[in-house]
């Protein structure tokens, strides 16, 4: 009879300690979101508010309102540099605009160059990355193609 005392006795002082423990945790974690919530509030009023963009009135704010430019559809060219024109690396699959600065920096500013690198060129220039090991054939094989497509406004 003495065991099942201590048994139930045992088992209501660890549900106990569990509900204390609950709480002292879920009081830390409604601070921290409170506190969360009130710095999100502060950034978004700031966001919100006509000093933000430069202007005191909302009259002001329309004629402030900065235009909209228009989305046009990839091309394959995008720019000239100088006097020669700069391919769109873009439209290579695995080539967003942080590869595509990348290769600019390198020098590399067509389909043409990018087809004559290696892979072991290409993957110098980007860094090593299981992205760029696994699909730097597949980029150079890519501009390859576009080389040979020629120019294309």
């Amino acid at each position: 009879m003495r065991v099942l005392k201590v048994f139930f006795l045992g088992l209501a002082f660890g549900w106990f300690m569990r509900w204390i423990m609950a709480e002292i945790f879920l009081r830390d974690a409604f601070k921290r979101l409170s506190n969360e919530n009130a710095l999100l509030k502060q950034r978004i009023q700031s966001l919100e508010t006509p000093r933000s963009l430069g202007v005191r009135s909302r009259e002001g704010m329309a004629a402030a309102a900065l235009p909209v430019e228009e989305v046009k559809p990839a091309t394959r060219r995008k720019a000239v540099r100088g006097e020669k024109l700069v391919d769109n690396l873009k439209m290579v699959k695995g080539i967003g605009p942080q590869i595509e600065r990348k290769l600019n920096k390198a020098g590399v500013y067509t389909f043409a160059e990018l087809s004559r690198l290696s892979p072991e060129q290409l993957k110098s220039i980007l860094g090593t990355s299981k992205v760029v090991t696994q699909n730097a054939d597949s980029m150079l094989t890519q501009a390859k193609k576009f080389a040979s497509q020629g120019p294309k406004g």
